[in-house]
């Protein structure tokens, strides 16, 4: 195949600069400090669903020896599943433990310090936190996983589930790079004075301190940019999984890759379009 899997690629399958607007419309739309605090819960939530999903994704395509051989080897010694499950495995690994922090820092435990600073910086207190989540939000989390595992393609084959698995992650770590360098503008531009009293302050979580805005820091692209970095293998596991597949799958795993990093954007779409509606509530 003459595809070149890049940013650009991907950015052609979906209007891009529409997901980045309503997550601009989205931040626009808040007011006051306890709708911030409320959005950034919603958003935590839903962000606390990615890890567990790439992990079932790493597994789901460790599990396919048959389906990824190196020719010309023994069978025995053939099979690349592993090898291509390790570039997705890296996002999961950066998801239980950032490296950051000398004690163990899941991104869930930096975004729920994030939440804790803001609560209290902001003077909400611990109301907005204590909220239960909307069904519709939990609908939306729900599917976090469907599209990790390829759900949505099951019945068409382990081909399209496996690569419409891969390109739900791809479409995942794509936004999001974009999604939190617009947070973090709005928020520094917006609420300069939060943003600098939230890097400066650390809270109590899981028996260790943790910063209250390396969540946001490490995931935008002013910051570590780890959404980008974790894209980039994504897309070098694409590259090595569409390498070793039979050439007779190759079209149709294409496909399953366009569908599944297409899926993701109108997941996203389905996300803000929620908080945006269920903000006052």
């Amino acid at each position: 195949m003459q595809i070149e899997l890049n940013h650009e690629y991907f950015q052609g399958l979906v209007a891009f600069e529409e997901c980045s607007d309503r997550v601009q419309n989205s931040l626009e739309s808040l007011d006051g400090n306890e709708q911030l605090v409320r959005f950034f819960a919603r958003y935590a939530s839903w962000n606390g669903r990615f890890a567990n999903g790439v992990s079932a994704l790493t597994a789901l395509i460790g599990d396919q020896r048959e389906l990824f051989m190196e020719k010309g080897l023994p069978r025995a010694v053939a099979d690349r599943s592993n090898f291509i499950a390790s570039f997705f495995f890296d996002a999961a690994r950066d998801e239980y433990d950032d490296h950051i922090n000398p004690d163990r820092d899941s991104h869930r435990c930096m975004a729920q310090a994030s939440l804790l600073g803001m609560a209290e910086l902001l003077g909400t207190g611990p109301g907005v936190l204590n909220e239960e989540e909307p069904l519709s939000l939990q609908e939306v989390n729900a599917e976090v996983r469907q599209g990790y595992m390829g759900l949505p393609a099951l019945a068409e084959g382990v081909v399209q589930q496996v690569f419409f698995g891969m390109g739900f992650h791809l479409g995942s770590e794509l936004l999001a790079d974009r999604e939190f360098s617009i947070i973090d503008n709005f928020l520094r531009s917006r609420h300069p004075d939060l943003v600098q009293r939230l890097m400066r302050k650390k809270v109590q979580l899981a028996g260790s301190e943790h910063r209250c805005y390396a969540w946001v820091g490490v995931h935008s692209g002013h910051g570590g940019g780890v959404e980008a970095d974790h894209f980039d293998l994504a897309v070098n596991g694409a590259r090595e999984a569409l390498r070793y597949i039979d050439t007779n799958h190759q079209v149709e795993a294409l496909n399953g890759l366009k569908r599944g990093f297409q899926a993701f954007a109108n997941h996203h779409r389905a996300f803000f379009e929620i908080v945006r509606l269920r903000m006052a509530l």
